[in-house]
């Protein structure tokens, strides 16, 4: 069925509908937000990083170069030795040592003579002070021994001079006391030289002596004695003789003579 609307009816719809289109029809609810509620957090800027310096790295330190360890000096054991073989040993592991002498010169006599009857000659024209260094080379045949020195006197009194020597001692220690009494002699062989001539050398204004020589050879037989228990101090006796060795040095024969006592620390 088919319903038909006046057409004051109709007119009347129409013109309302079109005053609402018009009007834009009843204002919304509105509700204001903020702008930086609505739109997102925008982050904060990141500062650009400052570049990391450079670690610089502590130089390797060198360790420390330390020589090696010298090894342990073990004590030798003597007990097993006699009482002479022990001092032999021990002197024989100081190889250096030190004398320190004093005495007098003789103004006549021959050095054979002097040791069989040393009251026989003139003594005390000089007085004579002294020191040499030794050095043990080797030891062979078990009771013998050579030994370098260097030694220098001066001669006080008559003479006013000074003497220097090289020579090379020849010893022996292989007395049967020596466990008692620790004793070696020697001989040496060696140039001596003088500053000025004994009077002995020289001879007198009425009597000179017709061959001369500031060098001649240093032959002076000495002997020793020590403790066995402390072989490094000894007392020396010892004849300074000053030969010509038969008139190898310039004719000459018979050279000074001296008579000294030392003490030796061997070391």
């Amino acid at each position: 069925m088919t319903v038909a609307f006046p057409r004051p009816a109709r007119l009347t719809t129409l013109a309302a509908a079109s005053l609402l289109l018009a009007a834009g029809g009843p204002p919304p609810d509105r509700v204001t937000t903020p702008r930086q509620q609505v739109l997102p957090a925008s982050p904060a800027p990141v500062a650009a990083a400052a570049p990391a310096a450079p670690v610089s790295e502590p130089a390797p330190v060198p360790a420390a170069v330390t020589a090696p360890a010298a090894p342990a000096r073990m004590p030798v054991d003597l007990s097993h030795l006699s009482p002479a073989d022990r001092a032999r040993a021990i002197a024989d592991s100081r190889p250096w040592s030190a004398t320190v002498f004093v005495g007098s010169s003789v103004a006549d006599g021959k050095l054979r003579d002097l040791i069989v009857a040393p009251w026989s000659g003139s003594w005390g024209d000089d007085t004579l002070v002294a020191g040499a260094v030794q050095y043990r080379l080797a030891r062979f045949w078990h009771f013998f021994t050579v030994d370098l020195e260097a030694g220098s006197a001066y001669r006080f009194g008559d003479t006013e001079g000074g003497e220097f020597w090289g020579a090379v001692y020849l010893r022996y220690d292989g007395f049967p006391w020596s466990n008692y009494v620790y004793t070696t002699i020697g001989l040496s062989m060696g140039p001596d030289f003088v500053t000025r001539l004994p009077q002995v050398e020289r001879g007198t204004d009425a009597y000179p002596e017709q061959n001369q020589s500031a060098w001649l050879n240093f032959f002076s037989p000495e002997i020793t004695f020590a403790l066995p228990e402390y072989p490094q101090y000894e007392v020396a006796f010892r004849y300074m003789h000053r030969s010509g060795m038969f008139g190898l040095y310039n004719g000459v024969w018979e050279g000074a003579n001296s008579f000294v006592v030392g003490f030796r620390y061997r070391f």
